[in-house]
């Protein structure tokens, strides 16, 4: 009778069950049991048992597919794997082959059917415990967060870090690190911040610090480290607004009430350990910090929609001294118009240009053949149309106020009704607690049989109350950056009243601002409005 033992430890180490200690167990205990007249040794060190990507794993099961032994042998149950799955294709495959598996840690033979059963039982256990690893490093995160405290590293500009004794919950002296400001560079990124809202780009902040001579540790500021600022929460004052954007985003937060609208906040888990990139936010953990947030949650959040908007939607030509609305302006066909045919005077300055459709370009009108659109005047259009708009405070209170109080008051009845789904939720706990007292103890298997039943009905009543909870939180997030959205908008039609001072960038930029697209259809240009659902002729 030939056996087969498989060892594995996940890291070479001289602690705990090592390589020959299993391997010398595992010839003890079949030398006393089975008639072994030859032993086939594979050996794993250094391989996790999250999968079966290991070499001696994989021989091994070779090996078994060709009946090269009787019996597979290991010292303990999750050498061979900690996947449930994984764990019952390998004992399905030994079974097909008539090869016993024995695990002499936990006593399993799988010759018999008790056997079988208790291997079963033993290696959903094995995956339990893997997971509750897992779960316990990401609570232990989330612990963290709950401390506010900073982890150490490279710290963020404008702060530096102080060392701090602190009391458990345990009643056991800890040291943490707080962040505390230095309030030069603070200043210096509430200016950052300040500008990226007005210009609306890392490379055009970058250069206005370059032209101020505004420097961190005596060098220049770089894109890279512009971008790093804006996009980190740090800054950001933990407010209800700022709770409502992360759980949206699918960040794990603290509990609301700690969002106290002074502190600011600290990331978690913000980066990839092995490739360095920032994660999807939905994979960070927020923790409310115990130093004073410096931006408000509003202007932050606008950054990050700015920033998102940017990588989705990079202004090509936006930076033209030519035209004011590229890209803005697209053909009916939907394709988007670059300026064309420019003309200049002897003094430079631009005499006429047009608006070219880029498909009637590049396949010489054949598969959009539309006219040209005159530069000049539709620049001049969407400006006069902008300031129209603008000073039509009717129309304004109409389009935005109204919404703005809809959606205040949508919050109200959302608010009521959640309200009223947690009560219900826990008037179905509370009889389902009342259920389960009455069967303890009850030798009665007909009506435990009738009150389970009932308690799966109510089980699966609060299941579809929480599917209805979600839905509502999610819809008073949504409305939440509705209502800040519009009120942005708003902010920047109070700055068209000062349009013709502007320079040719600033028109620029704020017309970027506030116009998701332009129309040309031929005869008249039809302008979007961000967040409107309406659109203007306005030529």
């Amino acid at each position: 009778m030939k056996a087969a033992i498989y060892s594995r430890k996940s890291k070479f180490t001289g602690k705990g069950e090592s390589i020959q200690n299993q391997i010398e167990l595992c010839k003890e205990y079949a030398n006393n049991y089975f008639n072994i007249s030859e032993f086939i040794i594979y050996e794993d060190e250094g391989f996790s048992g999250g999968n079966t990507d290991r070499p001696e794993y994989q021989r091994m099961i070779a090996d078994a597919k060709k009946k090269k032994f009787d019996v597979l042998i290991c010292y303990r149950l999750d050498r061979i794997s900690r996947n449930v799955l994984d764990f019952s294709k390998t004992i399905e495959m030994l079974q097909a082959n008539n090869i016993s598996f024995v695990s002499i840690r936990e006593q399993f033979d799988t010759s018999t059917p008790m056997g079988r059963a208790m291997m079963y039982i033993s290696s959903v256990f094995a995956q339990l415990e893997r997971e509750t690893i897992a779960e316990r490093i990401k609570d232990n995160m989330q612990r963290l967060a709950l401390t506010g405290r900073w982890l150490g590293g490279k710290k963020p500009f404008g702060f530096k870090s102080k060392q701090i004794e602190v009391i458990n919950y345990e009643g056991e002296k800890r040291k943490l690190y707080e962040l505390i400001p230095i309030p030069e560079e603070i200043e210096i990124v509430k200016l950052i911040y300040k500008k990226y809202i007005e210009l609306c780009s890392f490379t055009k902040v970058e250069s206005y610090l370059i032209q101020n001579n505004i420097k961190r540790n005596g060098k220049f500021f770089n894109q890279s480290t512009v971008s790093y600022i804006l996009r980190n929460p740090v800054y950001c004052v933990a407010d209800q607004l700022s709770y409502e954007y992360f759980s949206r985003q699918g960040s794990a937060t603290p509990d609301k009430n700690e969002f106290d609208g002074k502190s600011g906040l600290i990331a978690y888990s913000k980066r990839c350990e092995t490739t360095w990139t920032i994660r999807n936010k939905k994979d960070w953990i927020i923790g409310v910090g115990r130093h004073k947030g410096i931006i408000s949650s509003k202007d932050w959040i606008q950054v990050q929609n700015i920033a998102e908007e940017n990588q989705t939607k990079a202004i090509k030509n936006g930076t033209s001294r030519i035209s004011l609305i590229t890209p803005l302006l697209k053909c009916k066909c939907g394709e988007t118009m670059k300026a064309s045919s420019i003309q200049k005077n002897n003094d430079g300055s631009i005499k006429y240009y047009y608006y070219v459709c880029r498909r009637k370009e590049r396949t010489n009108g054949s598969l959009c053949n539309i006219k040209n659109c005159n530069g000049h005047k539709a620049d001049k259009e969407v400006v006069e149309s902008l300031k129209k708009f603008a000073f039509n405070t009717e129309n304004l209170q109409k389009l935005f106020f109204g919404e703005i109080n809809s959606l205040n008051s949508r919050k109200e009845n959302s608010e009521d009704k959640k309200k009223s789904l947690l009560n219900e939720i826990e008037k179905k706990k509370t009889m389902i607690s009342k259920l389960v007292d009455s069967i303890t103890g009850s030798d009665n298997s007909a009506a435990t049989k009738y009150i389970l039943e009932k308690i799966n009905k109510i089980d699966n009543e609060i299941k579809e109350l929480q599917k209805e909870l979600q839905t509502l939180d999610n819809k008073i997030e949504t409305d939440m950056l509705k209502k800040l959205n519009y009120e942005i908008t708003l902010e920047l039609f109070k700055k068209v009243a000062d349009l013709d001072k502007l320079n040719f960038e600033e028109k620029q930029q704020l017309i970027h601002k506030l116009v998701d697209k332009i129309v040309w259809d031929g005869e008249n240009l039809h302008l979007y409005i961000k967040n409107i659902n309406s659109t203007n002729c306005i030529s």
